[in-house]
């Protein structure tokens, strides 16, 4: 089966799931490829099991070559699907200029990623996240007639709801990462609600490492955060959150990734008086990624939805670290309680709950026997629910049974 995988951004190793989806699909035997719209991501840490995806990455131009000849043959060949999607573009974004111009933008790549289909015999076209890549992949679908479906993740649907409708009639099937997903998208007006799916995202599982030890007797409790520095990780708060910790706690929190909160961030800690106990280092490898999970007591995902409407889903990260047995803290944000149970799996804060996060850590400091059971249960969870590989047979049999 000839399958192309949709996304914005790529590689994005925030996104790991989108090359472990493909991984799979190649490692059954099938041809698939991504389709990126915006240019390689040059500068992007590449995990070294991804390079097998990140060879079969491509684009077209936004306009020129491949782009501007199929915009050329689908105005000449196929003007009516080609006017109807400017049509519903416009109808739904007359007054929202930036999506109204962003989506005619990805018009002629999407129309030359559809003659591609159509011309290699790709046999289905699927686009992670709802947004611009599903767009993309109803154009695409329309000018080929390949059949097409989409994942929705996160803020691709809280954000705008436009063309959502229109994209779900027409897909084969939608697939969602959470229930609250679920819930959100069925209560909009008119969305077909047969079409969807809660299928996990995921993670490879293999044997947790031990524990280390307790925190405590001389030992500092070791707190990790991994993540993109931007608002909606929320990353201030669990500094405000460290900042509060009581001076009978010695901890340290290691920050890997980077973004454009860092400048500020770094700031913040230095004003916080948190000196040398924080450790911004960076972007890592999945190995150093995985290492420092390990190593770590605590992980913590203080999430919030930033002020454009931008929120998570279930991050990723937080199966990594309770595939690992690692006890975790995390928002009580969107899907995130479908994975961290409060005082079952981990433990919820309020988003933006500096003193919620505190509370937090402090348990797992003094009482790091019951943390650990928490973490033990997580890891029971995600081997139940989220094995990226049983979760990534699934949408493959989705799309092999609506092509």
């Amino acid at each position: 089966m000839k399958i192309v995988v949709v996304v914005s951004d790529f590689p994005k190793v925030t996104e790991t799931f989108v090359a472990d989806n493909v991984l799979h699909y190649l490692s059954r035997g099938h041809d698939a490829q991504v389709f990126h719209l915006k240019p390689f991501r040059r500068d992007e840490v590449v995990h070294d099991h991804t390079r097998p995806v990140v060879e079969r990455g491509f684009t077209f131009p936004w306009i020129g070559g491949a782009s501007a000849a199929a915009l050329a043959w689908g105005l000449m060949r196929r003007p009516g699907a080609v006017l109807g999607v400017v049509g519903a573009i416009c109808r739904t974004f007359w007054a929202e200029p930036r999506p109204l111009l962003a989506s005619l933008a990805i018009l002629p790549k999407a129309l030359a990623l559809g003659r591609m289909a159509r011309a290699q015999g790709v046999e289905h076209i699927h686009a992670e996240f709802a947004g611009y890549p599903a767009t993309a992949a109803w154009i695409a679908a329309r000018a080929s007639g390949v059949p097409f479906s989409f994942s929705a993740h996160m803020h691709d649907i809280f954000v705008t709801h436009g063309l959502l409708v229109d994209k779900a009639r027409e897909a084969r099937f939608v697939r969602v990462i959470s229930d609250y997903n679920r819930r959100f998208l069925a209560a909009l007006p008119g969305f077909p609600v047969q079409k969807l799916h809660v299928l996990r995202c995921g993670v490879n599982l293999s044997a947790p490492a031990p524990l280390p030890p307790a925190p405590g007797q001389g030992r500092a409790l070791r707190i990790l955060f991994v993540g993109s520095l931007i608002p909606r990780k929320g990353v201030a708060h669990l500094l405000q959150a460290v900042a509060a910790l009581s001076d009978r706690i010695d901890w340290r929190l290691d920050i890997l990734g980077g973004g454009p909160e860092d400048d500020r961030l770094r700031v913040l800690a230095t004003r916080l008086g948190l000196g040398e106990r924080v450790r911004f280092r960076g972007p890592q490898a999945a190995a150093a990624v995985r290492a420092a999970m390990q190593a770590a007591h605590v992980l913590v995902v203080p999430s919030v939805t930033d002020a454009d409407g931008q929120s998570e889903g279930i991050p990723v990260v937080l199966m990594e670290a309770l595939a690992e047995a690692r006890p975790v803290i995390a928002s009580n944000l969107s899907g995130i309680p479908e994975l961290v149970r409060d005082g079952e799996t981990g433990w919820l804060a309020g988003p933006g709950d500096a003193g919620a996060i505190a509370t937090a850590l402090t348990r797992a400091h003094d009482d790091y026997d019951a943390a650990a059971r928490l973490g033990q249960a997580g890891r029971a969870l995600v081997a139940q629910e989220y094995d990226i590989d049983r979760n990534a047979a699934a949408l493959l049999a989705m799309m092999e049974a609506t092509t």
